[in-house]
């Protein structure tokens, strides 16, 4: 190889570790596209694995995980893989100081992380009370819009403990159009699950909810740590932290799991080197 190559192929190299550092997994493939003599069908389907996590695209994780042998991704039940994915990639946000997408982003894994919270608890067939809604767009194509309570199976049983709780908070006028929200759940757990480190971790991450992430969801402010601490007296660290403390407390504790994200970029790394040692000769 000349002098001009090596210098060129490092100076890729290092290009594409940068990228790696920050989870550029699109920019990655599309400059690998561009230069063909970086390209492997290992690399390739690991960067698109990579997008994938981050993006809580289950599909692909399934269909990609088992192909560069770490099908362990797809161990863990539907919801705890997303779960577990969605928070690794809600580091990323964090990671980069986009504090304000994070918010956005935190009120879906809230509603995860308080249905496993319940069904780990007290409600193991809670998926039984909710339905999946499908509606039809105005040029009549159907399609999912949301999870709502199952009125007629909650409402069949009076003296069930999800009636009580739609009694005691809503009196005899609980909307069942309304689709299903952490506070609905937050209802649930605050009634009936026993641990009180569940219940405090709980409430706070509706307060974070309800005094940082819904301003956000509607209006356009600028977020940083000074921010986060003068509505919640903590950084976005702490909060991310607080995160992590509600899903280990719902049940989702496995090592293996909690380092998908970095296996993945391990892989990668890996590949990358090999792919470089191989250009170099």
């Amino acid at each position: 190889m000349s002098h001009n190559n090596s210098h060129n192929n490092q100076t890729q190299f290092a290009l594409l570790k940068q990228l790696l550092y920050h989870q550029h997994y699109q920019n990655m493939i599309k400059f690998i596209e561009d230069n063909p003599s970086w390209k492997s069908q290992k690399l390739l389907k690991l960067l698109q694995l990579g997008h994938a996590y981050i993006h809580t695209d289950l599909k692909t994780i399934e269909e990609l995980s088992e192909q560069v042998e770490m099908n362990y991704l797809t161990r863990p039940s539907l919801l705890e893989r997303r779960v577990y994915s969605y928070i690794q990639g809600l580091a990323v946000k964090l990671e980069i100081k986009e504090y304000d997408d994070y918010l956005r982003a935190i009120t879906p894994l809230l509603v995860d992380v308080l249905r496993l919270t319940l069904e780990n608890t007290v409600f193991p067939d809670l998926d039984r009370y909710l339905v999946e809604v499908m509606k039809e767009t105005e040029k009549g194509t159907p399609i999912y819009r949301g999870l709502q309570w199952n009125q007629s199976l909650i409402e069949a049983d009076k003296n069930g403990k999800i009636s009580k709780t739609w009694e005691r908070y809503y009196g005899k006028h609980f909307n069942y159009s309304h689709y299903v929200s952490s506070s609905h759940l937050l209802k649930l757990v605050q009634d009936y699950v026993k641990d009180p480190k569940i219940l405090k971790l709980a409430a706070q991450m509706r307060h974070i909810e309800k005094y940082a992430r819904n301003i956000v969801a509607h209006e356009l402010v600028y977020v940083d740590d000074e921010w986060l601490k003068h509505r919640l007296t903590i950084d976005a660290k702490e909060v991310h932290q607080q995160i992590i403390n509600m899903v280990n407390a719902a049940g989702l504790r496995d090592p293996q799991q909690w380092k998908g994200l970095t296996d993945i970029q391990a892989a990668i790394e890996k590949e990358l080197e090999n792919n470089h040692t191989k250009m170099s000769k």
